[in-house]
Parts: C-alpha cells; sequence; structure tokens
C-alpha cells in the first residue's frame, strides 16, 4: 500500500531537481524514462549525462532534453545544483553492491545531500539518499527522495554521506574492489591496468603508488601510466566501458561527411576527449591506442569523421561492437609501440595546418612510418568491408 503524502508536502511549490545520469546504461535501455517522468512531475528539471558513453547514449536515443554539450564530471555536475535545486543520481552498477560503493564515491564529493536512484527496474533496486554532515533535515529532499521510492518501486535507504573506506597499515593502503567477475578488464583512473582472474580483487597502494593487485593479471605498461593515486577517491572500474554493445552491436561501416578538406585532431590514449577534440572543420582524427582507436572510431561514426587509427595489437577489449566512417585507416604496428610513434608523431610539424585532404593524411602518417623504419599492416575501411 502506497503511503499516504506526508501534510507539509500538500502545500509545498515546484521542486526543482538536477538529474545526473552515470553511464549508458539507463539510457540505452529505457529505463531512464520512468525517474524522467517521476521528477518532471514535481517541477523543473535538468538532465545532464554524465561521463562521455552517457553523452554517446544520450545522442544515440534522440534525447534532447538531456544536456550533452560539454564534458563534465558526475561529481562535478552535481556540485552545480543551485539553492533551488535537488540534487538526484541516476546509476546502474553491475550490482547492486558496486552501485552502491559508486554511489558513496561521488556523494563524498558533492558539498550537499545526493539522492542516488540505482538499477531502476530491477529487483535489486534502490533509492539511496546520502545525507550530509548536518544529517539535511531539508523537507525538499526527504520529500524528493521519497517520491522517487514510491513511483518507482524501490526501497529507500538513507545513508551518512562519507568518504570511501579503505584500510590502512603503516604506509601501505588497501581498497577491496567488489562486483568483479573473471575475465573483465579492470581500469584505474581510466586507464586499463589488467584482467581479473579471481572474485576478490584488491588495490594495494604504498607511498601513493599501486604496489600490487590482489586477483588481476595486470598490464606493466597500464601500471606505468598510473602515477600518485588516492585509493579513497580514485574512479575503478571493472568490465566494458559500454556493457550493451557486447550483444546488440557489430561492426558497420557508414558513410563520411562531404567535408572536403580542414584540420586534423590527436586523440592520445585519451578518449575521454572525442567529443571536444572535433568540430565542423576536422576531415579526421589520428588515434593513439587499440582501444582508443575502437572507442573514437565509434563515437565519431556519430559525426561522420573518419580515423587514421595507430595501434600495437594490446588491446584490452573493453570496448566491444564498434562503428567506423568510410575512408578510416588503421595501422597495427609490428615492430614498436603505438605509444613511442604516437608521440613523436604528434611533434610532426606537416600535421600542424589546418588544409588537409584525407588521403594526404594517410600520406603523411605512412610516409612517417616508413621514414622511421616501422613496419605495419593496414587496414581501410570500406562500406564493402565484411563487417
Amino acid at each position: 500500500m502506497q503511503k499516504a503524502t506526508p501534510r507539509w508536502a500538500l502545500h509545498l511549490p515546484a521542486i526543482g531537481t538536477r538529474l545526473v545520469i552515470h553511464g549508458p546504461e539507463l539510457i540505452a535501455s529505457g529505463r531512464i524514462a520512468d525517474v524522467v517522468e517521476a521528477l518532471r512531475a514535481l517541477g523543473p528539471l535538468h538532465v545532464l549525462a554524465g561521463g562521455t558513453m552517457a553523452r554517446v547514449a544520450a545522442l544515440d536515443k534522440h534525447l534532447t532534453f538531456i544536456d550533452t554539450s560539454k564534458k563534465i564530471r558526475t561529481s562535478d555536475a552535481l556540485n552545480h545544483v543551485s539553492e533551488k535545486e535537488v540534487a538526484v543520481l541516476a546509476n546502474c552498477g553491475k550490482t547492486s553492491e558496486t552501485g552502491c560503493v559508486f554511489g558513496q564515491i561521488v556523494s563524498s564529493r558533492v558539498r550537499g545531500s545526493v539522492i542516488q536512484v540505482e538499477r531502476p527496474g530491477s529487483l535489486d533496486g534502490s533509492v539511496i539518499l546520502w545525507r550530509g554532515a548536518d544529517g539535511d533535515k531539508s523537507p525538499h529532499v526527504q520529500y524528493v527522495a521519497r517520491r522517487l521510492s514510491d513511483r518507482l518501486s524501490l526501497k529507500l535507504i538513507k545513508r551518512q554521506k562519507r568518504e570511501l573506506g579503505v584500510e590502512q597499515t603503516g604506509e601501505v593502503i588497501t581498497r577491496h574492489i567488489y562486483g568483479a567477475k573473471p575475465g573483465e578488464p579492470l581500469m584505474v583512473q581510466g586507464t586499463v591496468v589488467g584482467t581479473v582472474i579471481d572474485s576478490h580483487v584488491a588495490i594495494i597502494v604504498q607511498r601513493g603508488r599501486i604496489a600490487d593487485i590482489v586477483g588481476v593479471a595486470t598490464k606493466a605498461h597500464g601500471l606505468e601510466k598510473i602515477g600518485y593515486i588516492d585509493l579513497g577517491t580514485a574512479y575503478v572500474k571493472t568490465g566494458h566501458l559500454r556493457a550493451s554493445n557486447e550483444a546488440s552491436v557489430q561492426h558497420s561501416i557508414v558513410p563520411a561527411r562531404p567535408l572536403q578538406r580542414g584540420s586534423v585532431t590527436f586523440i592520445n590514449h585519451c578518449a575521454d576527449e572525442t567529443l571536444e577534440s572535433v568540430n565542423e572543420t576536422t576531415i579526421c582524427a589520428i588515434t593513439v591506442g587499440d582501444d582508443t582507436t575502437s572507442i573514437c572510431g565509434d563515437i565519431l561514426s556519430r559525426a561522420a569523421i573518419p580515423i587514421v587509427g595507430i595501434t600495437d595489437g594490446d588491446e584490452d577489449g573493453f570496448y566491444t561492437g564498434t562503428c567506423e566512417v568510410e575512408g578510416s585507416l588503421v595501422l597495427r604496428l609490428n615492430n614498436a609501440s603505438d605509444d613511442d610513434v604516437g608521440f613523436f608523431l604528434e611533434q610532426t610539424r606537416e600535421l600542424g595546418g589546418e588544409d588537409y585532404t584525407l588521403a594526404r593524411v594517410i600520406e603523411i602518417v605512412m610516409n612517417f612510418l616508413h621514414e622511421t623504419g616501422v613496419e605495419f599492416d593496414s587496414i581501410r575501411r570500406t562500406r564493402s568491408d565484411p563487417v
């Protein structure tokens, strides 16, 4: 039986909310619609996508009410709530436990209280009210949390907002990672550092540096990229970057836009910057890294921008089911690392202008590889390629 509306709630004015959607799952599955409908019934609603993959999912679904205009961290987006807004986080963790851990990390970085809608539409879904130090007696926050719980048929949980707990013994700090499954990649601060081999995973840091990762076959090259790390706030994820891709999307080739000449952009192991790195004058993107090339090729297919990928075969497979633009070229290096080649290629003055054809960019890149003694295989993407 639905609980009666509190008497004070009957006299509340319209309540503004800021909804930040983390990750693509709720958008791709359509389950975010119920959350949006429930909040719109309360008053003005501002919806943002937290993270690149959420932005891409919103663009794919043509959900124009979701603000995808700029890249913004989930916690930063929640921190921008006005005094008249209530902060709401929508997330779909692999399990309710991992979702709760994520909410704890995010809410600890936000000044006010945060209402987390976790795994809506699932049997283990919930609404979690992360309260601030003062317990947050705001009737607006309490009412929105209760309203979401009732409308979405999710249990309401109230928790005190706090930093993520870690174990510390002397100089050694340990953080346990929940919900990991063997075979999944493990990402720390956006960098893949290994593959899960056991359900028990723990990151061990000594003097600010990762000393060991229990339950993971580590990747030395990935660990090298992780400098000083604060385990209490670090972003850690296991599994695929966009899980909804795995079963439903196959590799496909789409036509390039009609632009004949333009500028070149470099995306070097930082796929999160893809949407910000291109504009209407971009003729192509040079992408460095196996997984970066897969992600960028897929994302830039929305803008019909081809890529020239520099890879060396050390992909981690955390992004599956890609799409690329016709004319794209992927270069697989045989006797050099994509890191080294990408670094020196980006310094090439020949690619510093703003008036290139795609063919000219490819010629410059291939000439550079030949002149520096780098052996490679090339794969050109055309609409007739088998997919």
